[in-house]
């Protein structure tokens, strides 16, 4: 089974998870490292979407800090003022997870986790629980191809990143 933008959609009441993993050729410790900076995340997201308030962040996230800022998507449109609060970041687990919520998205948990495979790749995971209303179908639709374009991404990114 190819590991590469699999995943699937788990249905509870009133939320979706979406679920995608990637294995990258790059090391478990190279990728961890970018997942940490605001400046990969504008590089795996470079016109998806646009956060103008981290434009210029270079420092890492810091578990307990929140962001507050719009959102626009494809760079222009405006979306949602969105909250994203880095909720926590393990280095041991090599897990990342942030609580976010914005416009008519009520709830996005996102956690990225970052499993080694061997000295030189690792599986990179996306695993969002989605509660936007009635809306939930649309934006876990989105999330999925959100995700699927921001994994093929960290692919070339890392392989940069193992260079």
């Amino acid at each position: 089974m190819r590991v590469d933008e699999c995943g699937s959609d788990v249905h509870h009441v009133g939320v979706t998870v979406v679920d995608i993993s990637s294995r990258l050729e790059g090391s478990a410790d190279a990728v961890w490292a970018a997942v940490k900076t605001p400046v990969a995340f504008r590089r795996v997201t470079r016109g998806l979407i646009t956060m103008p308030v981290l434009r210029t962040r270079v420092d890492e996230w810091r578990e307990g800090e929140t962001v507050v800022g719009w959102v626009f998507l494809f760079g222009v449109i405006p979306f949602s003022r969105h909250h994203l609060h880095v909720s926590g970041i393990n280095d041991t687990s090599r897990t990342l997870s942030s609580r976010e919520k914005g416009g008519v998205v009520r709830r996005w948990d996102h956690d990225i986790i970052v499993t080694p495979v061997d000295d030189r790749s690792c599986i990179y995971r996306d695993r969002i629980s989605i509660d936007a209303g009635v809306f939930t179908p649309f934006v876990a639709i989105y999330a999925r191809c959100f995700y699927a374009v921001r994994q093929r991404r960290w692919r070339t990114l890392a392989k940069e990143l193992s260079r």
